[in-house]
């Protein structure tokens, strides 16, 4: 009996410290390093152009997003797809965005200036958009999961992953 109680007091240390371990409420979830632009860049083949998917998150909350064509040799600004400025919300892990204006180019062309850009409108009810973060590769990449809902599209795309670009 003397043996069991070493191994019961040890067994009971071990499961709380493994429990301890596992529960994590996200309160501690960096958000130092989020702040800054991130961006996801593709070549586009048929237009042989890099097609960018910029973030730009800010400290006051705000944030911007935009899809736009650049020069791979020169990394100039070539057009916008869309764009997009609103409002976001950090709570843990978890990032909601809600957009205050969105313009996106018509279907006549795949991209223009930004003057050249429509205001789409805004679907209230699928606002804000929740989706939790992950950093990845020590802080140089920024993952956004959002889960698939009928609300914001009846096809779910992959959860896109940034580069970290400015800080």
């Amino acid at each position: 009996m003397a043996k069991q109680k070493p191994i019961a007091i040890l067994f009971t240390l071990l499961v709380s410290v493994l429990s301890l371990a596992c529960t994590d409420s996200g309160d501690d979830f960096n958000h130092a390093g989020l702040y800054g632009s991130w961006e996801m860049i593709h070549f586009h083949e048929d237009h042989e152009l890099d097609l960018v998917h910029s973030l730009v998150l800010n400290q006051d909350g705000s944030y911007q997003r935009s899809i736009t064509y650049r020069d791979p040799e020169s990394g100039d600004l070539v057009g916008y797809s869309h764009f997009q400025v609103g409002s976001f919300a950090l709570e843990g892990e978890m990032i909601a965005f809600e957009a205050e204006k969105d313009l996106y180019i018509g279907n006549e062309a795949e991209w223009g200036n930004m003057d050249d850009l429509i205001e789409m409108e805004i679907n209230s009810g699928g606002q804000p958009v929740s989706s939790s973060l992950e950093y990845r590769e020590n802080g140089s990449k920024l993952t956004i999961i959002t889960e698939c809902n009928d609300v914001m599209s009846a096809m779910c795309a992959p959860d896109p992953v940034y580069s970290r670009v400015t800080t």
